[in-house]
């Protein structure tokens, strides 16, 4: 999709910037304020249930509005969690997965969306890992990085009212991001000793992991090292840095007040993803997608239209918030919106529906995008959840709300919530981008069907990965194809399939630049005849043949509206993403090497 094309995607529709639905005072509309608080664990905030005192002012916060108790972070790490929650979609769709890839330019953010309709943008950012490379910033008026030597808290609300001074004439969105929490765990003095009980061992102010292996695996088993006391003072400056942050949010607060923009602004408040300490053998974050990592906080305040001090116990996801913040502003959501309004449980008037054609109903929370180790993906219905390994194939299975530290594997006992989310989490993974399928018709009368693609080309070698055999209706017959990691994994090969009716062959292949090789029969003959590729139905020249992904309009979860006029037949395509576009990233030298002082590059 190009830029004028998602340009007039986000313009269909909607009513001109004059027409905008007005829910502030008088006829102005409303303002909107995202706060994100990097690497904010729910568990360490009073509203939270947390005992120490870390956070009085986002407490009275909460206490004015709606607090989600079990919010999810669709990934566990900065880029691609702040990403998800500024488009509305999966990392796997708006293409932000890793420190070498970004947005795609095709994808329109809430900067994007907003500006379109006359809004003001602005950013206060102190991520290198949300550097303009990464593609947030796009549409953002004013983009201000971190200055050379940092910006803690105090400077973040400073430059954030600042430029909202200079354009309160009209209505503005502003993202504000207080980095603090983030490692280095350095509290500023006052806020250092806090809850210091005499310690005297090797944890100095600020804590870093320079005296460790960068490599996360050697970082992880040099880590045991360290005593209860040791983890005791990394969190008492973990809980230190939450003070001054929460300071300095509520300084941005009564800021707001000062200028009597409380009654006119959306405010949200939220973490994009949360920290380990070595509840799992690891530290910091982006590893894994245990809940210390994706159970974030939620918290949003719109005087006069969001309840007063109500906590809503259902779980939500990150991926709900832009099209939270559209309703309130009276929008219609977008087509490609994956996330829902939240607005009835705002105002505590009827439910959260399911929207047609998005992956997920609303009660279940996907995750995905590990920045390091093994790729992970998870799916959440409460009070179960699904860990699955994308490279090993092995799965984790646990109750949250017998043992909400996820200790105690239930793989081997999981019964039917196992089998339910085993269904979901492969027919996400089928859903949410490119995914080839193979149609086999037997026309009535058995046909055997052989089936090999292999993803080699001379000394180029990808990955076959996730096979699954689909009934028509979508539902999926064969779990055992995909449930131990194949012998040659850039190879699939099905012999001797007996299909009477029709049946699909549904697998990822990465990476996409290496044409796929299939070698395909019908009855120990050649299909050459009966093979149909695409949309077009054109038939290949030779068997076996090599094929590349065609850019056709085949939407995700789809399949080509023509079918191949006799059976039995095989039919080949590809479904497309949400988006298309490049996302490979090139890092400056500058993003690298603040990347690497992060741990985030090795």
């Amino acid at each position: 999709m190009h830029n004028h094309t998602a340009r007039m995607l986000l313009a269909a529709g909607v009513a001109l910037v004059a027409l905008i639905v007005s829910c502030g005072t008088g006829d102005r509309p409303l303002n909107v304020i995202v706060v994100g608080i990097d690497t904010l664990r729910p568990d360490h905030l009073g509203c939270y249930g947390y005992e120490r005192a870390t956070s009085p002012n986002i407490d009275e916060f909460a206490a004015a509005g709606v607090l989600f108790e079990n919010t999810a972070s669709q990934a566990p790490w900065t880029a691609p969690s702040f990403a998800t929650i500024f488009t509305s979609l999966y990392p796997s769709q708006h293409g932000s997965m890793d420190v070498s890839s970004r947005i795609r330019e095709s994808v329109p953010t809430l900067a994007t969306m907003l500006k379109e309709r006359g809004y003001a943008t602005g950013a206060v950012i102190n991520a290198p890992a949300l550097k303009p490379e990464f593609g947030l910033s796009r549409d953002f008026d004013f983009y201000d990085m971190t200055p050379l030597g940092g910006r803690r808290g105090d400077g973040t609300t400073r430059d954030a009212l600042a430029w909202i001074d200079e354009v309160r004439g009209g209505p503005f969105f502003m993202f504000v991001h207080y980095f603090d929490p983030h490692i280095p765990y350095g509290p500023p003095p006052g806020y250092d000793d806090l809850f210091h009980k005499g310690y005297e061992g090797r944890i100095k102010n600020p804590f870093d992991i320079d005296d460790f292996s960068r490599a996360r695996e050697k970082l992880f088993e040099e880590m045991k090292v360290l005593t209860p006391d040791d983890w005791a003072e990394i969190i008492d400056l973990y809980d230190g840095e939450i003070v001054y942050v929460d300071q300095a949010f509520g300084a941005l607060i009564r800021g707001l007040e000062e200028r009597g923009l409380t009654d006119d602004t959306v405010i949200v408040l939220l973490s994009d993803h949360g920290e380990e300490f070595f509840e799992h053998g690891g530290f910091e974050h982006g590893h894994t997608l245990f809940e210390e990592l994706i159970h974030v906080p939620l918290i949003v305040s719109l005087p006069g239209k969001v309840r007063e001090g109500a906590r809503v116990r259902n779980q939500v996801r990150l991926l709900d918030v832009t099209p939270t913040v559209f309703d309130l502003l009276g929008l219609e959501p977008l087509a490609h919106f994956e996330g829902v309004s939240l607005v009835p449980y705002l105002t505590g008037e009827g439910s959260v529906e399911h929207r047609a054609g998005n992956l997920l109903p609303p009660h279940i929370a996907y995750a995905e995008a590990i920045r390091l180790g093994a790729e992970k993906k998870s799916v959440t219905a409460l009070p179960h959840k699904l860990i699955y390994n994308l490279i090993s194939c092995e799965q984790e299975f646990y109750n949250l709300a017998q043992d909400p530290g996820e200790a105690h594997d239930l793989i081997a006992t999981g019964g039917g919530s196992l089998e339910l989310l085993e269904q979901t989490l492969y027919r996400t993974l089928l859903g949410i981008d490119e995914t080839w399928y193979v149609e086999m018709a037997g026309g009535g009368s058995g046909h055997v069907f052989d089936i090999e693609v292999a993803s080699k080309r001379g000394l180029s070698v990808g990955r076959i990965y996730i096979p699954m055999m689909v009934q028509p209706d979508g539902e999926l017959v064969d779990l055992e194809l995909q449930a131990a990691p194949a012998t040659e994994p850039h190879t699939l090969s099905i012999e001797d399939l007996e299909v009477d009716g029709r049946m699909l062959l549904a697998f990822k292949a990465t990476p996409g630049e290496i044409p796929l090789h299939f070698d395909l029969k019908i009855d120990g003959l050649s299909a050459l005849a009966s093979t149909y590729l695409g949309t077009s139905l054109e038939k290949p020249t030779e068997m076996p043949f090599t094929q590349k992904a065609k850019r056709e309009k085949i939407k995700a979860r789809g399949r080509p509206e023509r079918r191949p006029p006799e059976t039995p037949y095989i039919a080949v395509w590809v479904t497309e993403n949400v988006f298309r576009g490049e996302t490979a990233l090139t890092l400056t030298d500058e993003t690298r090497k603040e990347l690497r002082s992060l741990g985030y590059i090795q």
